[in-house]
Order: structure tokens, then C-alpha cells, then sequence
């Protein structure tokens, strides 16, 4: 109503109002063009006089005055009912009964009149209506009360295939809005499961970009404490760098969600040479078997793996050595990582971050259909994560 009243604001020309509402073909005026339409044309199929000539005319210029005002209620009932449904109340439904039950009344007073119709009209609008409860009340008055005048009256058996017709539409309908349900519950599941990745991301980008800032600032404090100021001039050109290497590598990653695949033995040698100059300590990087194909997704969780893997050696095993073993085996990549232990005492950075590293890594082998292990090697510790070809 409120689109309707907007439009004569608009126009005030009324003999252009009702081709404009049937012309306009976006959905909200379409429908609007529709229930109009139908109204007229149900209104005047209940109440034409030309039915039966010579025997009492019923109509609005006739003598069955009843009639006329059982059409109008029921016309009343399905139009204003549709429109509250819409908007969610629960007097929408209570007018869709009422209308299917004036439309089975109808059905029986004048069988030779499209009193159907409104029961149709009832019915299938209600099958788009939440809950169930409420749809299928609207579907048990116009069906059963279809029947019990079929039986009543003696009409054809014919007729029954009527009511088949009618529960037939509105368990599509019912069909179509489950379906329509179950992929719009897809979508939201594709989307949280897209920021999922993306926050994994940048859990992993930060974690690593992050650290290796502040093992760097903390030596700059350290040595500008003993006054030497020179040195720690050279740490903080050196977080910078980091900093803008994090920015680097956040595109780099959003171009690996896009598809856009990076050399893997390229990446793993920079940050070998990264873990170097920031560990002070020897990465070395072998690359065994012949080189294949691997998913976007795949090649993000090597990459990430050995991130969080170097970041966790320089954490909680300073100074120690690091191996990074790249395999191809017919089946699957393999990505092993093993330090030699270092100290014994944990390093600067050993309380920063979640704690959920390993978590992390593991989440991410399994969304890809691998594995990861990680635990103890020797004096040092290892993960190995296994990706499918």
C-alpha cells in the first residue's frame, strides 16, 4: 500500500496507475500487478451474470446481495492476509484460513463459479509462510473442506484430483523454500568458512611478521641500554625491513587465495635466509624428489607451515639449527622441519602469541585432506606435514 500511495504521489494521472503497476517489471511491482489482476478477475468470475440466463441473476446488480459481500470479505481476507504475512505477523495466516474457508463455503454455495481459485490462491500463497504450523493449517481448511463437500454433495470423483492439484503445488512450494533454505545455510557456510581462512592468515602473517619485529626491537633496547647506539640504528632498520616485508607478504597471501600459485623452493630459500638473519643461526633448505603441481591451498599450507614452524624454532630453541626437507613422493608433498635443540632457556618471544600455532597448522593439513605431526626429535623437535598431490 505504501508503494501505491507513492506512485499516485508520483503520477496523479489514476488511468496510467494500473498499467503502471502491470508493466513495471521488477519483482515488488510485478507481484503487486498480479494481485490486482487476479482480484478482478476473480471478482468478476464470482459475480458475472451471464451464467445461467433467464434464472435470478446473482451479482452486484442482481439480487444475491450475500453473495456480493461474501466475495468482497473473501478478496478482503486472501489480499490482506497475503500483505501481513509478508510482514511477519500472525494474523496473516488467521486471514489466509479465513479466506480458504470462505472459498470452500463459496465452492459449495455456487459450484459452477471459480471458488477454487481463492482456495488455490490461499493455499499457495501460504506455502511460502514460516512456520509450518501456520502454512499448513491454510492447507488442512481448503483440502479437507474441499473434500467434505465433494462428499457431501456427491459431486464427481473426478473433482478429487482438484484437491491432489492443490496439495501438489504447495508441497513444492514448501520444496522450493527448503531448498532455498539449504543453499542460503551453503552460502553463509561457504563465507565463514572463507573468513576462517582468511583469519588463519593473518593469525599466520602477523605471528610471524610480528615476532621477528620485536626479537629485533628488543635487541635494539638491549644495546642502546649499553650505548651502543650504532648496533641497535642497525636492529631498527632491520624491524623496518621486516615490517615492510609483512606488507609484501600479506599481498603475496591474498594472491595465493586468489589462485595466483608461488614457486614453493623460492619462498622456503627466503625464509631460510630470513630465519638466518634473524637467528643468527644456520637454515639450510633440500629439496628431494620431482617437483609437481599442487593446489593453491596446498601450496599456502606448506608455505605457512614452515613459517610457523621457524617462528616457533626462534621462540623456543634460539640458536638452533634448522633443516627444511621438501619431498615429492608419488601420493603426496612432504614438508619436514627439524631444529637441533638450541639452549636450554626459551628465547625473548617464548610467552608471545595465542599458543595456538600448532593448532593452527594442524586445522589447516586437515582442511586440505592432510596431516601434520609435531613433537620431539633428538634434542630438537620436528613437524612434518604431509599434503595430498
Amino acid at each position: 500500500m505504501a508503494e501505491l500511495r507513492g506512485w499516485l504521489a508520483r503520477d496523479r494521472r489514476w488511468p496510467a496507475v494500473v498499467p503502471a503497476l502491470l508493466l513495471r517489471r521488477d519483482g515488488p511491482h510485478l507481484r503487486v500487478g498480479v494481485l490486482i489482476a487476479a482480484s478482478l478477475w476473480f471478482a468478476y468470475a464470482m459475480l458475472r451474470t451471464d451464467v445461467h440466463p433467464g434464472r435470478p441473476h446473482l451479482g452486484l446488480y442482481g439480487r444475491d446481495l450475500a453473495l456480493t459481500g461474501t466475495v468482497a470479505v473473501a478478496v478482503a481476507c486472501f489480499v490482506i492476509g497475503m500483505i501481513v504475512s509478508r510482514r511477519g505477523y500472525a494474523l496473516g495466516p488467521l486471514l489466509l484460513v479465513a479466506g480458504a474457508g470462505i472459498g470452500v463455503a463459496l465452492y459449495a454455495y455456487v459450484p459452477d463459479r471459480p471458488g477454487s481459485a481463492l482456495i488455490f490462491a490461499c493455499t499457495g500463497y501460504a506455502g511460502a509462510i514460516r512456520p509450518l504450523l501456520r502454512s499448513g493449517a491454510v492447507a488442512m481448511v481448503g483440502s479437507v473442506g474441499m473434500l467434505v463437500v465433494i462428499a457431501v454433495q456427491g459431486r464427481p470423483a473426478g473433482e478429487l484430483w482438484t484437491i491432489v492439484g492443490m496439495l501438489g503445488m504447495y508441497a513444492g512450494i514448501r520444496a522450493g523454500m527448503t531448498r532455498e533454505a539449504a543453499r542460503l545455510t551453503e552460502q553463509q557456510n561457504l563465507v565463514l568458512a572463507e573468513r576462517s581462512r582468511i583469519a588463519r592468515e593473518i593469525h599466520d602473517i602477523l605471528a610471524h611478521s610480528l615476532s621477528a619485529q620485536l626479537v629485533h626491537l628488543e635487541g635494539a633496547r638491549l644495546l642502546m641500554v649499553s650505548g651502543r647506539t650504532d648496533e641497535a640504528l642497525d636492529r631498527v632498520e632491520r624491524a623496518r625491513g621486516l615490517a615492510r616485508s609483512g606488507l609484501e607478504e600479506t599481498r603475496r597471501a591474498l594472491a595465493t587465495l586468489r589462485g595466483d600459485i608461488p614457486p614453493m623452493d623460492e619462498v622456503l630459500r627466503e625464509l631460510a635466509d630470513e630465519h638466518r638473519l634473524l637467528a643468527d643461526a644456520a637454515c639450510e633448505v633440500t629439496i628431494a624428489g620431482k617437483p609437481q603441481d599442487l593446489t593453491a591451498r596446498a601450496v599456502l599450507a606448506v608455505i605457512r607451515t614452515a613459517q610457523e614452524a621457524l617462528t616457533n624454532v626462534r621462540k623456543h630453541a634460539p640458536g638452533a639449527d634448522v633443516a627444511i626437507v621438501l619431498r615429492y613422493e608419488p601420493e603426496w608433498c612432504e614438508l619436514e622441519v627439524t631444529d637441533s635443540g638450541g639452549r636450554k632457556e626459551p628465547g625473548p618471544l617464548a610467552t608471545s602469541g595465542g599458543g595456538y600455532g600448532l593448532v593452527g597448522m594442524r586445522e589447516r593439513a586437515e582442511l586440505i585432506g592432510g596431516t601434520l605431526e609435531a613433537g620431539p626429535a633428538g634434542e630438537g623437535f620436528s613437524v612434518l606435514l604431509r599434503v595430498p598431490l
